[in-house]
């Protein structure tokens, strides 16, 4: 039994019209999505923002109700057998609001213990497993309104793991978060595959944290999903592509959709004014790229050429930075 089974899904929200004209426009956010997620599988969502990850993770959690289309959560129908499927599940959403910043982190996880209905004479150990899990056992009295933003991201997978979910749901889990942080926070979740045996979905928009994560990615860009397989796989889509990455000064970004190459923005210094552009461009093709941009009034600082990477594929699915 597969532990996610997605088919056709979809969501449209109304996006109202001021008055005088009293019309709704419908927004589609999801449209018509499928996939699978296997047990014990990192699977990865990943895409730029507004494209419809979090809408994704918001109906296969129960939180959101579909406009089309069916999903499974462990063989229990999302519409159906959404208490079921909350037993079996837990999420950590992007800009975690659920702890209570005037509760201590050991008070924290004691309401959630009781939510889920945690038994009494497991309570206390699983706490104190969880909080030495994610580093937080010495500061466990302290109140989360004085922890820092990665101490709270890890307090929130921490909750997240309260009920031992089989399932668990990662929304933008690193968005936000300083390098340090980060990278505690990605280990810990691969040991939650690898270790603990546990099925994660994954969404987010860094090209590098799915490449390092995931076991498998599905890129959805507008609602849909575009291109679904292993990291190495989608890279197979751009072997023996040239990446080039061009680093330039004054770039008028208002004129990159009118090139007849697809080149993004992978990298922005403000305070230096340079732009790092990339995107697969043949070696006959190079001059007369670095001449448009000059013509377009850039200063070239720097070209070369790279081993394709995950990002190169988003920027060929795509044409998005």
């Amino acid at each position: 039994m597969k532990a996610i089974e997605v088919r056709e899904l979809r969501k449209s929200y109304p996006k109202k019209i001021p008055l005088p004209f009293r019309k709704v426009q419908w927004v589609e956010a999801v449209r018509g999505i499928s996939f699978e997620v296997r047990r014990g599988e990192l699977f990865g969502l990943l895409g730029p923002n507004g494209a419809g990850k979090t809408t994704t993770i918001k109906m296969l959690t129960t939180l959101l109700e579909p406009s089309g289309g069916t999903a499974a959560v462990l063989g229990h129908d999302i519409r159906r057998d959404a208490r079921e499927i909350r037993k079996r599940i837990n999420l950590v959403a992007e800009g975690e609001r659920t702890l209570y910043w005037r509760l201590s982190a050991y008070e924290n996880l004691k309401y959630f213990a009781r939510i889920y209905y945690v038994p009494k004479s497991e309570e206390k150990e699983r706490i104190e497993g969880l909080l030495k899990l994610v580093g937080l056992w010495e500061r466990r009295d302290d109140l989360i309104m004085n922890y820092s933003r990665g101490m709270k991201q890890r307090l929130a997978i921490a909750k997240a793991l309260i009920n031992d979910p089989e399932v668990l749901f990662l929304d933008e889990p690193t968005l936000g978060l300083d390098v340090q942080s980060a990278l505690f926070v990605r280990e810990f979740i691969r040991k939650l595959v690898d270790e603990q045996k546990k099925t994660v979905l994954l969404t987010t928009h860094y090209l590098g944290e799915a490449e390092e994560l995931c076991d498998r990615i599905a890129i959805i860009d507008h609602g849909r999903i575009i291109a679904l397989d292993t990291p190495e796989g989608l890279k197979r889509l751009v072997k023996g592509e040239d990446a080039v990455e061009i680093k330039v000064r004054d770039f008028p970004a208002e004129k990159l959709e009118k090139f007849p190459w697809k080149l993004a923005v992978v990298k922005e210094n403000t305070e230096r004014g340079t732009v790092t552009l990339r995107g697969q461009v043949d070696e006959d093709d190079l001059p007369k790229v670095v001449e448009l941009l000059v013509k377009s009034g850039s200063r070239i600082l720097s070209v070369e050429q790279k081993e394709p990477t995950l990002e190169d594929v988003f920027i060929k699915l795509t044409g998005r930075d």
